[in-house]
């Protein structure tokens, strides 16, 4: 309580409730000429409505009286002097002076600094109204509730401007990240502002100022909060138009994105008014959620466990059963598009419906809906959720990052691809390119998948390598690897790894590690010879001139055969082996490249890994890998357990190669990358979902059947033991409790493998055509017990 108010209403409900009803009646009736501001004084008066420092809330009170007028709870009297005009703020009579002789680089600007705007009768209140009003896009400058404004001066003129204000009432996408209920929502919604104006005049181009004025402004705004209104808050929201702005400053400056708004606005009206725009968090206290009393992150995050991503009969409501569209029939919709096409993930979406015309309509329609809310990414945020709880379960987890190619180069009438690549005689190829993340164990078995990225590769020729890295195609690997870092609170004891071939080797990558997410490690393979400090050599040099301290076994997948062509030899088929390898190691300091933006950047300190396999067979590629990586390797074991995490990044090339030639997200046929991204979004966990059946089958061969099939398939599968598995029997040919890894040779069998060494077990795309026979097969004994039962009753 404060000053004797509750503190968990708002001003409007206070006004809204049965007493303050009474008490604007009682007023208007005995002053029917009085003005609004004389009515706002009285009440604040007679409920007692205060700030924190006793003032009364004039301001909050009288725009209560207006919103609850407009809503038919009393008729006021007419609005007197001022205000019985349209609204007209404070402003200049000329436009802002523009900024002469701003720098390139934010380094370089002399006297940068914010200003803060005390009072509306200053100046610069004036000015912060005029910039707002004519060259931020909503030329809008009115704030809400609690206010707080700042000029970004500088010796070369005005920069820009940002506004703070109250928090939005209601977001379901932000209480949901935040985990508070109404109650608590209420008690400290003060807590919470948002950061309403966010502006860089149009006129200044300058590097990263947009960052370092978001960094000075999360340092002043507590302070200065808290000076004029006697609270403190907590944590700042801000919202980003996505058709607009990326949102890369916010990205870069640890801002959490937590979803999207509904285009509702502020008063709620029940269809979207506004376009949707991304919501951003950031917390200005660290332990801001104890201070709410709300568990942490750790413990709001359930531990899964991995078996029951298994389970036949609710592994698809429970991967994507909460994803939210803002509309329920539309959400059970994907639900049951999952639970079609996971029966028959090998066939297209056309197949999956058993020729129901009306099923497969509603596909397209789901497909082709123009919500906004339905995204790649808020499709897979439930099975998202669930991939994190299963990595709470582990010691380890490998984060695996790649991209692949989706060639549609056929799809002539498909809008929205890029140019992923030509042939030697110049012929483009369109296409999309999917940068994804995929988790897995460190004993390689999948968790989910937790990132998918589809995006047209862009075609304007070579870009200048001096941009900054947001703007380069290579800053998705910085911000997968944010997203980790704001996961990691989550995971409780958890360790992080993300792991990445030679594309991932960018400076900015380690300094990121370096700056802000030291508890998330780093292990990647070098592309470049990079520059060490104090060291006469460089990075592979350094590398191979020390001894080795190690050998080891790599295992190497199947090397599949491939045509040569003029400008590339091909190679011969040979099956999977293991290669001994020579293992050397040793801590380096990395130097950043001297050129461009990382000139700036300091030195990383990494360890340095190299992996040569001295005698490949014939027609193998040698193996020799040099990592980097910010674990700590104080040791041999230290340093086999980092070769052991990065021969796992095969792992993520095996599941692009299944949704490729297994589920065929290139074989879809809609008519632009929007649509296509929705329909590969489905296909990515249904691929993980078989890759992780395929996996545990050789890696948990005695975990039940019954976790993964249902009654029938287990029915099925027990019929077709003698028949197709005759080694998985007993010796006296009777047969032995049926398990998982005796299913999974069954299905091989089905879909093609054949009777070879233990050492080449069926593949993920043959258990696929396994699984879809043997769904077909329990169809169809489910059909003739039901035809059996009919005819006994008849």
């Amino acid at each position: 309580m404060l000053g004797g108010m509750d503190t968990t209403l708002t001003v409007q409900e206070h006004l809204a409730s049965p007493r303050g009803v009474a008490a604007v009646a009682a007023w208007v009736r005995s002053f029917p000429e009085g003005s609004r501001g004389a009515l706002a004084r009285h009440l604040c008066e007679e409920l007692d409505l205060r700030g924190p420092r006793g003032r009364p809330q004039m301001g909050s009170v009288q725009k209560a009286l207006r919103v609850l007028e407009a809503k038919g709870l009393w008729r006021l009297p007419e609005p007197k002097g001022r205000g019985s005009e349209a609204w007209n703020p404070r402003r200049l009579d000329a436009p802002v002076p523009i900024a002469q002789g701003v720098p390139e680089r934010v380094g370089t600007i002399r006297g940068l600094e914010l200003i803060e705007v005390s009072t509306e009768e200053d100046e610069l209140f004036r000015i912060w109204n005029e910039l707002m009003l004519t060259e931020h896009p909503l030329r809008d400058c009115r704030l809400v509730g609690r206010q707080l404004r700042y000029l970004i001066g500088s010796d070369h003129g005005w920069l820009g401007g940002l506004g703070f204000g109250s928090c939005a009432l209601r977001l379901g996408s932000r209480d949901e990240w935040i985990g508070w209920d109404e109650e608590t929502r209420k008690g400290f919604r003060e807590r919470l502002i948002n950061l309403n104006r966010f502006l860089i005049r149009p006129s200044v181009s300058c590097e990263n100022l947009a960052s370092r004025t978001l960094s000075l402004g999360m340092t002043r705004v507590v302070s200065d909060f808290a000076d004029r209104y006697g609270i403190e808050p907590w944590l700042v929201e801000t919202f980003v138009d996505r058709e607009r702005y990326a949102g890369t400053c916010f990205q870069a400056g640890n801002w959490v994105r937590v979803g999207s708004t509904k285009g509702r606005g502020r008063s709620a009206p029940n269809r979207p008014v506004k376009r949707r725009k991304d919501i951003y968090l950031y917390p200005l206290r660290p332990d801001w959620r104890v201070a709410m009393g709300l568990p942490g992150p750790a413990e709001a995050v359930p531990t899964v466990d991995l078996a029951e991503a298994l389970k036949s009969e609710h592994w698809v409501e429970d991967e994507f059963g909460g994803a939210d569209f803002g509309h329920r029939a539309t959400e059970r919709r994907l639900v049951e598009i999952v639970r079609r096409k996971a029966e028959n993930p090998a066939a297209p979406y056309t197949q999956s419906f058993d020729g129901d015309r009306h099923e497969l309509k509603a596909f397209y329609r789901f497909i082709g809906n123009e919500r906004e809310e339905i995204t790649p990414d808020t499709m897979l945020a439930p099975h998202r959720e669930r991939t994190v709880g299963r990595m709470k379960a582990e010691k380890r987890v490998l984060v695996i990052q790649d991209s692949t190619d989706l060639d549609f180069s056929d799809r002539l009438d498909c809008n929205g691809l890029g140019l992923i690549g030509t042939n030697q005689t110049g012929a483009e190829s369109g296409g999309l390119r999917m940068h994804s993340a995929l988790a897995l164990s460190e004993k390689g078995l999948p968790l989910g998948v937790l990132s998918t990225e589809f995006y047209a590769p862009k075609t304007g020729g070579k870009q200048p390598q001096d941009r900054p890295i947001e703007e380069k195609e290579s800053y998705r690997w910085l911000k997968v690897f944010q997203e980790l870092a704001d996961m990691r609170p989550a995971l409780g004891q958890t360790e992080l790894v993300c792991v990445g071939d030679r594309e991932s080797d960018i400076f900015e990558l380690f300094d990121l590690q370096r700056r802000q997410a030291r508890s998330v490690h780093l292990l990647i393979r070098a592309n470049y010879n990079r520059r060490l400090e104090e060291e006469p050599l460089k990075l592979f040099d350094h590398l191979e001139a020390l001894p080795v301290m190690a050998q080891a076994e790599v295992e190497v997948p199947r090397q599949r055969a491939k045509k040569g062509k003029p400008s590339r030899p091909g190679r011969v088929a040979l099956p999977a082996r293991k290669a001994k390898v020579e293992v050397k190691w040793g801590k380096v300091t990395v130097a950043p490249p001297q050129w461009g933006q990382t000139r700036h950047l300091q030195p990383v300190d990494v360890y340095g890994v190299e992996v040569r396999e001295p005698g490949p067979p014939r027609g193998a590629k040698r193996l020799h890998w040099r990592l980097l990586t910010t674990l700590p390797i104080e040791s041999r074991k230290q340093a086999l357990r980092c070769v052991r995490s990065y021969s796992l990044r095969w792992r993520i090339e095996e599941w692009h190669r299944l949704l490729k030639t297994g589920c065929g997200i290139e074989s879809h046929q809609h008519h632009t990358a929007e649509r296509l991204g929705r329909a590969i979004a489905i296909d990515t966990v249904i691929g993980w979902r078989v890759m992780l059946l395929t996996l545990l089958g050789r890696e948990v061969p005695d975990l039940p059947c019954e976790l993964v099939f249902s009654r029938w398939e287990c029915r099925l599968l027990a019929t077709l033991q003698p028949r197709v598995a005759r080694e998985t029997m007993s010796s006296d040919g009777s047969k032995k409790n049926l398990t998982l890894g005796t299913a999974y040779i069954i299905i091989g069998r089905l879909g093609g493998a054949l009777r070879r060494s233990p050492k080449e077990p069926p593949g993920h795309q043959t258990v696929m055509r396994g699984l879809m026979r043997i769904h077909d097969m329990a169809l169809a004994l489910r059909l003739d017990r039901d035809a059996n039962l009919v005819d006994d009753h008849v």
